[in-house]
């Protein structure tokens, strides 16, 4: 249940964030806009590990640069949302951005990369991604 909650505040957060970043893009510049995003994220990410006071950072040398690097995406995926709402609206962005998520994933599950337990992907999950694509195409009429 607890993920299920998290899943559903992340979609809201990610929405909110999206318009706030577009409007914020408005006034100051799409990359200004994603600078500031990640660099006040990153300080708040920062000032919870110091009140949780979670040593876990210690490990950081143990992981990837692959999955270290997974922050440099986070400029890309901001300048691209923010492009996007700009020119096609806030639904379609994201109806759009789910769909690039779920197929990801769907590969990714069903390849097992990234260290990710494999699992099949089969004709429902299809299914489930060509009923999304129909609901953005109802979306946009």
């Amino acid at each position: 249940m607890k993920g299920i909650l998290f899943a559903l505040a992340g979609g809201f957060f990610l929405t909110f964030q999206s318009v706030a970043n577009a409007t914020i893009s408005d006034q100051i510049g799409t990359w200004q806009a994603a600078a500031m995003t990640q660099l006040t994220g990153f300080v708040l990410a920062i000032l919870i590990v110091l009140a949780l006071r979670d040593t876990s950072i210690k490990h950081l040398k143990k992981v990837s640069p692959l999955y270290v690097s997974g922050g440099l995406l986070a400029a890309f995926i901001l300048f691209s949302n923010m492009t996007a709402i700009h020119r096609m609206g806030v639904t379609l962005t994201i109806s759009l951005f789910l769909i690039a998520q779920l197929i990801a994933a769907i590969v990714i599950d069903g390849k097992g990369w990234f260290h990710m337990a494999k699992k099949n992907v089969g004709k429902t999950q299809i299914a489930g991604v060509v009923l999304m694509i129909a609901g953005i195409l109802i979306l946009k009429w």
